[in-house]
């Protein structure tokens, strides 16, 4: 009885390896790019021929049929179908062939090309194709499927040339920030449907291109979007938006360090940045993951406060007292037609701290606070043919000007000053202003006795 089992698993053994599709695979005739290949198949009748695919490439298919019952079929190593032509072929026959074709973007491997008939009474089927493996070109480094296997590409990067393919649907790239910036992603693509996301460290979406369409194998579509980013590790994916839509695409990256001179963190009332009236302007960020800025401003006499913005896409103004309360909000926006804008506001103030809020679109803006009540009192002064006299406060900045000249020196201790100028005529116009920690006062106009 043992001898009659161990004989019967033999018998089916042989038979699974005989029968086997991938145990002949070996059998199969392995055609070259480019080869024609004919054949005639009788009723029901099936035949496989290996092609072998050695770097990432788009292959096609170009068969003939001289019957509208034969199919072809593109399969991968293990038989699974790809692609098909199934009932294209109905006003074939004997004297009047049809031609179809197919083709696939794919990655280096084997695969097979099936020709198979559903015929009836002895029907013959003869049928001729090609197959031609077009190299893609490309110059993405693989594996990069995922996060951790991204390939590092540089801020700036020249463009790399990839495809989305039947057996690879998606592609990571990692790039790296040494400073806050704006990051210009601009992506070719040849195929008609594609996703691109872009994410930080963290792998936390920042954009994504949903179904970002319009190109086709010989008509590119070209789109490209900036973000401000802060310094750190971010990722890129392009990806497979429908299983049947794969191509090539080119994606380049430039960055560009942003001018921005904000002192980091001033995320919140507690953060704020000290901002002086009358003597600081402020260049700051909003970015992706940096989304508000703060700014603390000390009012020193009760007054007027002016707020300069110049903006560069639109955004969000603020203005808080020192319990939170809002004295000012503000959108404010920027138009279309300039590269930037710049705006003003004013409002009646207390002597007191208040807090300048600003957020909305990410991009750069120019800040600066004035009140004129505090600003310093004009120097007392007078003027000869050759210097400058007069007094104001104690060890200060002193700025004569004439027409387009400018003259400087320094207050003593006392509050003096004389500032040696150029021979002058009679009656030339002499403007003199002090500076202090308040700010810059207005000017004094003296005549040359």
């Amino acid at each position: 009885m043992k001898k009659f089992f161990f004989t019967c698993f033999i018998a089916f053994a042989l038979y699974f390896i005989m029968v086997s599709p991938q145990a002949k695979a070996a059998d199969y005739p392995v055609i070259q790019s480019g080869q024609k290949i004919e054949g005639t198949l009788g009723d029901d009748d099936r035949v496989l021929y290996q092609i072998n695919v050695k770097k990432p490439s788009y292959l096609e298919i170009k068969p003939t049929s001289y019957s509208s019952d034969l199919y072809f079929s593109l399969l991968n190593e293990e038989q699974d179908e790809i692609d098909y032509i199934y009932g294209d072929f109905g006003d074939a026959a004997s004297t009047t062939p049809v031609t179809r074709t197919m083709g696939e973007y794919l990655e280096p491997g084997i695969y097979y090309i099936e020709a198979y008939s559903r015929g009836y009474d002895n029907e013959h089927f003869k049928y001729h194709f090609t197959a031609t493996v077009k190299d893609s070109e490309t110059s993405e480094v693989e594996p990069n499927n995922g996060s951790e296997l991204a390939m590092t590409i540089k801020p700036t990067q020249k463009p790399v040339t990839a495809q989305i393919s039947w057996n690879d649907s998606t592609d990571f790239y990692k790039v790296t920030l040494d400073k806050p910036g704006k990051l210009s992603v601009k992506v070719t693509a040849y195929m008609q449907y594609m996703n691109l996301q872009i994410y930080d460290a963290n792998l936390e979406e920042i954009a994504d291109w949903d179904d970002y369409y319009g190109g086709s194998k010989l008509t590119s579509k070209v789109k490209q979007s900036d973000y401000y980013l802060e310094k750190g590790t971010y990722y890129i994916e392009a990806s497979k938006t429908y299983s049947d839509y794969t191509g090539k695409y080119k994606i380049e990256t430039k960055f560009s360090k942003t001018s921005n001179n904000e002192k980091e963190p001033n995320n919140g009332i507690e953060q704020a940045q000290k901002l002086t009236p009358n003597v600081q302007s402020v260049t700051g960020l909003i970015s992706w993951s940096d989304p508000s800025d703060f700014y603390k401003v000390v009012v020193s006499k009760t007054g007027v406060l002016n707020v300069h913005m110049t903006v560069y896409q639109s955004m969000n103004l603020e203005v808080y007292n020192r319990d939170g309360d809002t004295l000012l909000d503000r959108w404010i926006y920027k138009s279309s037609n300039t590269s930037s804008d710049k705006w003003s506001t004013s409002l009646n103030v207390k002597k007191g701290t208040y807090y300048v809020q600003v957020f909305g679109n990410t991009g750069l803006y120019k800040l600066n606070v004035k009140v004129p009540e505090m600003l310093p009192k004009s120097p007392k002064a007078k003027a000869t043919k050759t210097k400058v006299t007069g007094t104001t406060y104690a060890n200060s900045k002193i700025t004569a000007k004439i027409g387009s000249k400018k003259y400087t020196g320094k207050s003593n201790s006392k509050g003096a000053f004389s500032i040696k100028i150029p021979t002058q005529k009679v009656k030339t116009k002499v403007y003199v202003s002090v500076t202090t920690d308040a700010g810059t006062s207005k000017s004094t106009k003296v005549q040359v006795k």
